[in-house]
């Protein structure tokens, strides 16, 4: 372990220090696609950094990954120059994807094995989900990630720039820095070419080489960071969620109308959310 903390420490001093190569952070939320993307652009000989905190005063009481804390000390703190990735998904496939992890996903494979959340009914675990996730104001931290984290550790204020939400894509230059939004939905395709003209690359394939680096016995210790639910050994429960998961008019509304939702979504995309986890859908065939 400490061998490859070694390479990595040195890697990123050689590709910052002696190449002077500018940095590329892949800062976005957790369950965003971020990871993925990280490791696409990692397999193109990119200097790339992934993150999903780096706000130097949640760093120094919190424990994150050595890169971020490089990061937030030499790039962050220092206001140096930078190209600043971040994804935006739906922000309640967002939580669904992340409540799942957070509850199911950090079991042991032989706890995974008799997960509590197979055994639940459809209306047991969106029950579940909105006592233990929504009640706990939980959802508060991805609605807020922009001004809570982005905001305070680069200084920009992403609500403050114009933002297509038809194409579902936007460029801000804020010095010291060059910020490349996207909605996490998008074409694969598509976003591999607004990242490799965003970073200099003459081409970006979208790849998720991370699982294949996973060994099996890592797998079977705990869910590998960026596998998706689907792929994971909750996929059941997370499954079950997604289809049935259905979010009280209180807590649906505060989400839709949120500065998150309304600056990044269509007026047609919001509805779309409504009808999705409104109440009323269950009623559907």
């Amino acid at each position: 372990m400490w061998t490859e903390r070694l390479k990595r420490a040195l890697k990123l001093y050689v590709n910052y220090f002696v190449r002077r190569r500018t940095p590329i952070l892949v800062y976005s939320m957790e369950r965003s696609g971020s990871v993925a993307l990280h490791h696409s652009l990692q397999s193109h000989g990119a200097f790339v950094i992934g993150a999903h905190y780096l706000d130097p005063q949640k760093l120094a009481t919190q424990r994150h990954s050595g890169s971020a804390g490089w990061a937030s000390k030499h790039i962050v703190s220092k206001r140096a120059r930078a190209k600043v990735i971040s994804l935006v998904r739906n922000p309640i496939e967002n939580m669904l994807s992340t409540f799942a992890r957070e509850e199911f996903g950090r079991l042991s494979f032989e706890e995974a094995e008799k997960n509590k959340g197979d055994q639940m009914s459809p209306q047991q675990l969106s029950d579940h989900f909105c006592r233990v996730y929504l009640q706990a104001d939980r959802h508060l931290k991805i609605l807020g990630w922009f001004e809570n984290e982005l905001q305070a550790a680069l200084g920009i204020d992403v609500y403050q720039y114009e933002f297509d939400a038809i194409q579902g894509f936007a460029h801000i230059h804020e010095e010291p820095f060059e910020l490349l939004i996207m909605r996490t939905e998008l074409e694969d395709n598509l976003k591999a070419g607004l990242v490799a003209e965003f970073v200099n690359l003459p081409k970006l394939g979208m790849s998720n080489a991370l699982l294949a680096s996973q060994t099996s016995a890592a797998i079977k210790r705990r869910t590998p960071p960026g596998m998706p639910g689907d792929q994971a050994e909750y996929a059941v429960a997370y499954k079950k969620l997604k289809q049935h998961a259905v979010i009280p008019p209180e807590y649906l509304d505060a989400i839709v109308d949120s500065p998150y939702v309304r600056h990044f979504f269509t007026d047609e995309q919001r509805q779309q959310m409504r009808n999705r986890y409104g109440r009323h859908s269950v009623d559907q065939p």
